[in-house]
């Protein structure tokens, strides 16, 4: 991935700068733009195959790195800035969709400067939470033709009780520190499933390759400061308010999941909210890939997934007509 760097002013304020990538298709004629929400304790770089492989088939892509990920982190860390925060301001939560938004923006200036093109959001994992709680926001949801929902949480009933939880810790002056409570209390039991496991993030993957790349990397499954997992459960219990399709986007979605990964619920917590979305008589497309783990980009069957997130995009947005 040959991708064009930029920075920009967070909505969080304190100085802080958010690191944007565009990475262009050589195609003449681009069939529009997707932008990449990256997950929890993870970042756009990590996401280099499939932008390649989206690139080389005609699609414009481009992320950011939150704060507190990624080379968003290294732009920020002499501040104090730690892995895994968001930001002081009780507001830092609704200041990641504001990144977000104006990420879009920038790629709309980048990509679309005479003519618009189609535009899809993407979200994997925790990124599929911010993608989601884009989706339910009207005036945001608006500027893209569809959605990609992919490792998403179902229903969760202690989402309330962990968003208390991380704010009464944050009231001792731990904001800013590591969150080992909560974070063994959110993912403890995700090896449960897996006989024999071999390091705490075998539930990533299946394939030991990437399990050991992901544990070698500084960037990629660290531990989230108590206030970032309260701006994450803000997120969580914003997306599953029972209003939370009121004011939704009638773009379509695509959702897809594999059965072995605890994230989704091990596949029936992302097919309730394909079937909650369905309810509400919008335009859902549900992918189960069977017996893999929770980041399908990076299980031996990610061409496939690429294959079927280039299909969606192409034909529920026209790009294919270009």
């Amino acid at each position: 991935m040959n991708a064009e760097n930029i920075t920009f002013e967070s909505a969080v304020g304190e100085g802080v700068k958010i690191a944007g990538f565009f990475s262009e298709t050589a195609d003449p004629s681009p069939k529009g733009v997707i932008q990449i929400c990256h997950g929890m304790a993870d970042y756009f770089g990590r996401y280099e195959e499939m932008t390649d492989f989206l690139n080389r088939n005609g699609w414009h892509v481009c992320g950011m790195d939150m704060q507190g990920h990624g080379k968003t982190y290294e732009l920020n860390k002499e501040q104090g800035m730690p892995l895994g925060f968001f930001g002081e301001s009780s507001g830092s939560a609704m200041c990641i969709l504001k990144d977000i938004m104006t990420m879009h923006q920038k790629a709309v200036e980048r990509f679309c400067p005479d003519k618009r093109l189609p535009m899809v959001l993407y979200g994997h994992s925790m990124g599929s939470f911010v993608a989601r709680n884009i989706y339910i926001t009207g005036e945001w949801a608006s500027e893209f033709d569809a959605f990609v929902f992919a490792s998403t949480m179902g229903p969760e009933p202690m989402a309330k009780f962990g968003l208390n939880l991380s704010r009464f810790i944050g009231l001792f002056g731990r904001k800013r520190k590591p969150g080992k409570l909560l974070n063994f209390i959110a993912f403890s039991n995700y090896n449960k499933r897996i006989d024999h496991p071999k390091t705490p993030f075998d539930w990533v993957s299946s394939d030991e390759t990437e399990v050991a790349k992901y544990c070698e990397d500084p960037l990629a499954g660290f531990l989230f400061t108590c206030k970032g997992f309260t701006d994450l459960f803000t997120l969580v219990c914003r997306m599953q308010d029972k209003n939370a399709y009121d004011n939704a986007s009638f773009a379509p979605v695509l959702l897809t999941y594999g059965e072995d990964d605890p994230v989704a619920g091990y596949g029936k917590g992302a097919q309730a909210v394909a079937d909650r979305i369905k309810g509400t008589g919008r335009d859902v497309t549900v992918i189960d890939y069977g017996h893999y783990r929770h980041e399908i980009q990076n299980e031996p069957v990610r061409y496939q997934y690429f294959e079927d997130i280039l299909r969606f995009a192409d034909e529920k947005t026209g790009g294919s007509d270009d």
